[in-house]
């Protein structure tokens, strides 16, 4: 009886430091995912400082690390939009000297890159489409990716956010709004919706004023 009382006594001592060992994994984990976020968000606002100054290549690797640093998750989407802002800047620089554009040393496609990497960690971000379209203009692709966009918005219904957006600074307003319309129709309770109330309704007022 009394061999059994002790048995059980360190299995409960056992289960015991078992169970505090597991929350203090637990908890060291909830800490390095905080700490990794708090690094991160720290060098997204280094870079945003260094592209105010203008110091380009600064930014663009605080915002690399920012990235590397927290690879995964909804925020990093506005580290890649960031990121793709400075590329976009490069590239208008590049192009309106006629610098040579050849492969990674294009600012612009790694402008496309960095806002279609946005989109996927995030998208909900109306601004992230607009700089994507931005990035496609400066590239001379925007007919390509308008009809890609429309032929493929059965496998993904948000490709109707870039494909309005092209339309309306194409000059095609109506079919723009129309778009947008029926996005906002179908997906009347999603965040991106507000956004695309608000464009929707600047592209009628700019409508009106070229009448």
């Amino acid at each position: 009886m009394k061999l059994r009382f002790k048995i059980l006594s360190l299995f409960i001592i056992f289960l015991g430091i078992q169970l505090s060992s597991n929350a203090d994994l637990h908890q060291a984990s909830i800490v390095s995912t905080i700490k990794a976020e708090n690094a991160a968000q720290r060098h997204n606002n280094l870079g945003t400082m260094y592209f105010h100054d203008k110091d380009y290549f600064a930014a663009i690797k605080e915002y690399r690390i920012a990235i590397a640093i927290n690879p995964d998750s909804q925020t990093t989407g506005s580290y890649f939009n960031n990121l793709g802002k400075v590329y976009l800047l490069l590239g208008e620089i590049q192009i309106k000297n006629g610098l040579p554009l050849q492969g990674w040393d294009d600012f612009s496609i790694m402008a496309q890159i960095s806002f279609e990497e946005a989109i996927l960690k995030d998208c909900m971000k109306l601004e992230y489409y607009q700089n994507l379209v931005k990035a496609y203009e400066l590239r001379g692709l925007m007919e390509f990716k308008k009809n890609y966009f429309l032929n493929n918005t059965d496998k993904n219904p948000f490709n109707i956010i870039p494909a309005a957006i092209i339309l309306e600074k194409q000059g095609r307003v109506e079919q723009a709004n129309m778009l947008l319309d029926n996005f906002i129709t179908e997906n009347p309770d999603i965040i991106i919706t507000k956004d695309l109330k608000k464009l929707l309704k600047e592209n009628i007022e700019k409508h009106k004023e070229n009448l």
